[in-house]
């Protein structure tokens, strides 16, 4: 798409997207108080809208055929998909003790999700370092991990 001038880009070159994106982003941030909302929901619309702004705020500093506008999606495509099928998908089949040890990372390696979410949207900030975004959306894919195997061997 990005290589083709096809006609979505301009729809991600309008503010209307980026304002889009801060909704998406501002939901998200509203439904981590609610528990009954799924993580993945959460999560997957923050990280939509952080994509939508992305879009929007660097293509005002880069050409529309810069790599990064088509491998950095194709990364986390690729990335949510082997996550999805390798860990969330098996978490029925994960042990006591693999459980035990995935709550242990969550619970004391401060994976706060305020820090992370802040974290990826101050590199959407950061334009001259056009690697930062794509570092803090594995980041936030790792926390997404934790939270995601947790979420159905948690008693209720």
């Amino acid at each position: 798409m990005a290589q083709s001038q096809h006609e979505f880009q301009t729809l991600f070159k309008l503010a209307e997207s980026a304002y889009i994106g801060v909704l998406f982003i501002s939901i998200a941030s509203v439904t981590t108080v609610i528990k009954k909302i799924p993580v993945g929901f959460k999560f997957d619309l923050f990280a939509s809208g952080t994509v939508l702004i992305w879009f929007y705020r660097w293509h005002h500093y880069y050409r529309d055929d810069a790599p990064m506008f088509y491998l950095f999606p194709l990364f986390f495509v690729i990335l949510t998909a082997t996550v999805s099928l390798v860990f969330i998908n098996r978490r029925h089949l994960f042990d006591h003790e693999t459980i035990q040890a995935v709550k242990y990372y969550s619970d004391n390696l401060k994976f706060c999700n305020i820090f992370i979410f802040a974290a990826v949207i101050g590199s959407l900030f950061l334009t001259n370092h056009f690697i930062a975004y794509p570092v803090t959306i594995v980041i936030l894919m790792l926390r997404f991990i934790l939270s995601s195997c947790l979420e159905k061997n948690t008693p209720r």
